[in-house]
């Protein structure tokens, strides 16, 4: 497992370097990675691929909004590359695949897997998106009130 988060953190640090992100970002980018992919790997075992999906996205939206807030700067720069460790390539793959050998069966498992993973992580996303922006407009109606107080 720690050599899985490792490499996760490695590979999210790459994908950073390679997709432009400003270097003072990248190891919080290649930290969101590798904390998303243990997250995944914790819930892996007793909830399935589809919730520790849903689980390690949600771990990497709270992860990205922090960060942006934190560091001033755009969730996107901290979201896109962590949720790249969970993106379900290998299941549209195994897919495409079992297409190609005739089985269609698995075909449509592996197919219908990934439409559920792909759902569960923009769940995720938009759930923390959500709640950063009742957030802050709680946030800015109290400033609004004690500004008119004043």
């Amino acid at each position: 497992m720690i050599v899985q988060v490792i490499s996760a953190f490695f590979a999210i640090l790459a994908f950073s370097v390679v997709n432009n992100v400003p270097k003072k970002f990248l190891l919080y980018c290649g930290l969101e990675g590798s904390v998303g992919w243990f997250v995944y790997l914790i819930f892996l075992p007793a909830q399935g691929a589809v919730m520790a999906n849903f689980f390690g996205s949600l771990a990497l939206a709270i992860m990205a909004h922090v960060f942006a807030r934190v560091f001033k700067a755009p969730v996107t720069v901290f979201l896109i590359p962590g949720l790249l460790i969970l993106v379900p390539g290998a299941g549209l793959f195994r897919s495409a695949y079992q297409l190609f050998l005739g089985t269609k069966d698995m075909a449509a498992f592996y197919m219908l897997q990934t439409l559920e993973i792909a759902g569960m992580i923009a769940l995720a996303v938009f759930v923390v998106d959500s709640f950063f922006s009742v957030i802050n407009k709680k946030r800015r109606d109290l400033e609004e009130l004690n500004a008119e107080k004043k």
